[in-house]
């Protein structure tokens, strides 16, 4: 059976509240079986340990005892009283070396004058280590001739003391044991019952810390799950934990992502088509009348024979502006009708770099195409390293690069560069994640960040004689795409228009 990481940690945790109590009884129930076996509590073996005391202590009498006689044997030998009334330091030296050689128990000799300072001292570090105990004794020599001490630092075992120390606190134990000896099985009792009871307060404390996190993190689930009913699309669940609700929110939180740019999708998409549609009517209003309105102002000019001056001068003006107007509104006509005759893209296995390669003749076309007399455009056309696997209509998505390199270069021309002096279009292809990057930048002046997000709207343009449906045509054909495209700013300083297209892997 497999166990998922959430039912993994409620049997864990129920597990260890089981087994804590019990491991606490075999802990405590082997400690009173070991002092009970181990020990014995009974008169004689109290006593006996009273007379290891007893013992113990005569031990460290007789110690204290033959410390101070070698300390009065070092204060009184001959030698060292005829180099303190000889001064000979020296000598001094060397026969406090000869007493630490005699007497094996002595660690350190020090001699002093009466104003304290050493005028020779001898010890052995290895009677000074932390396995000895040290016992100080201070003698006065009786001189004649100059006041001096004697310090001898006399070295003992350690390991008697500490067991005197640890036989003393067995021998209050077994005392406390013969006084009460109910006493301390129900010492262990309620030391017991008060582990249990506090492993059943924790148990129960980490259980309700766990479901209430548990049931907090589902109750945002469902009150998100309502929340995109009623149709929030920017509600958004926090995930902190993974495990399996972690998971499900994390699911919650991208498919809401995903039905907001899907809707975004298809509300862009229908409003496209509503403009599309609007679109076709307008071009088929305004085209129907401008043949007859050009063949009117013609045939007047024609018509006209008088010999007014000023007036024929007046009558060719107006024939040339109303030819220029019904130009323009020809173009514009045209552009209306491209736009609402927009096909569906029919989408066929492609790479994006062979696709760029390909490119690179037509969209150099459209570069030079657009030259003037203030520096030429440079176009550069950078492929990926690797290979970047997608499904295009390349008809559109040519069409749509096309738009954005001619928008480029148009920028280009109508203003100069305000940080180098190269005018610069580059298109590059990349990977990031699981996507393709298409991008045109530029060294133009770029787009606002005010409007940004408004040029790929329908008849919003910045040019004197833009219609602002360049870029609406774009964006509906990298929709077509299941595309994104963004606005911001390249490189160069100028204009970045960027085309996110998703990888189909083989």
């Amino acid at each position: 059976m497999n166990w998922t990481r959430f039912e993994r940690k409620i049997l864990a945790a129920i597990v260890v509240a089981a087994v804590m109590p019990l491991a606490g009884a075999l802990v405590l129930g082997r400690a009173v079986l070991n002092e009970a076996y181990q020990v014995g509590v009974n008169a004689r073996v109290r006593a006996q340990l009273e007379r290891g005391l007893t013992v113990y202590r005569d031990h460290f009498v007789a110690l204290r005892k033959n410390a101070s006689e070698v300390a009065t044997a070092i204060t009184e030998d001959w030698a060292v009283h005829q180099a303190l009334a000889q001064s000979d330091n020296a000598a001094l030296q060397d026969r406090l070396h000869a007493l630490m050689l005699r007497y094996v128990d002595v660690a350190r000799i020090r001699v002093r004058d009466a104003s304290g300072q050493i005028l020779a001292s001898a010890e052995d570090p290895s009677r000074l280590g932390g396995d000895h105990r040290l016992l100080d004794i201070g003698e006065p020599l009786a001189l004649a001739s100059r006041s001096a001490s004697v310090d001898v630092t006399v070295a003992a075992a350690a390991q008697p003391f500490g067991d005197y120390q640890r036989a003393g606190e067995l021998t209050e134990v077994y005392r406390q044991l013969e006084k009460g000896t109910g006493q301390v099985a129900g010492f262990y009792l309620v030391v017991y019952m008060g582990f249990l009871l506090s492993v059943i307060v924790i148990a129960l404390a980490v259980g309700i810390v766990i479901s209430r996190r548990v049931t907090r993190r589902i109750s945002l689930l469902a009150d998100a799950t309502r929340r995109l009913g009623a149709g929030d699309l920017e509600v958004q669940v926090p995930t902190d934990l993974r495990d399996e609700i972690g998971e499900l929110t994390r699911d919650f939180n991208e498919m809401v992502r995903d039905i907001r740019e899907s809707r975004g999708r298809i509300e862009y998409l229908q409003r496209i088509g509503a403009w599309q549609e609007f679109a076709r009517r307008l071009a088929h209003e305004i085209k129907n009348p401008l043949t007859p309105i050009q063949l009117a102002i013609q045939e007047v000019h024609r018509s006209y024979k008088g010999e007014d001056d000023a007036f024929k001068r007046r009558l060719e003006d107006a024939r040339s502006i109303i030819e220029e107007e019904v130009a323009t509104l020809r173009r514009l006509t045209g552009e209306f009708s491209t736009f609402a005759k927009l096909p569906e893209a029919t989408l066929q296995p492609a790479d994006l770099n062979d696709f760029l390669r390909d490119g690179a003749r037509s969209l150099q076309a459209v570069v030079d195409e657009l030259r003037d007399d203030g520096g030429e455009v440079q176009l550069r056309c950078e492929p990926a390293r690797e290979a970047l696997p997608v499904r295009i209509d390349a008809m559109m998505l040519k069409r749509a690069l096309d738009n954005l390199v001619r928008n480029a270069a148009q920028a280009l021309h109508e203003h100069a560069p305000s940080t180098q002096s190269e005018r610069v279009v580059q298109v590059r292809a990349s990977k990031v994640g699981d996507s393709a990057i298409l991008e045109v930048l530029d060294s133009g002046p770029g787009v606002p960040a005010r409007d940004r997000q408004r040029v790929f709207d329908p008849y919003f343009t910045t040019k004197s004689d833009g219609t602002g449906l360049g870029l609406p045509i774009v964006k509906k054909v990298v929709l077509e795409h299941d595309g994104e495209i963004s606005c911001g700013e390249s490189d160069f300083g100028g204009a970045a228009f960027r085309i996110r297209l998703p990888l189909r892997m083989p």
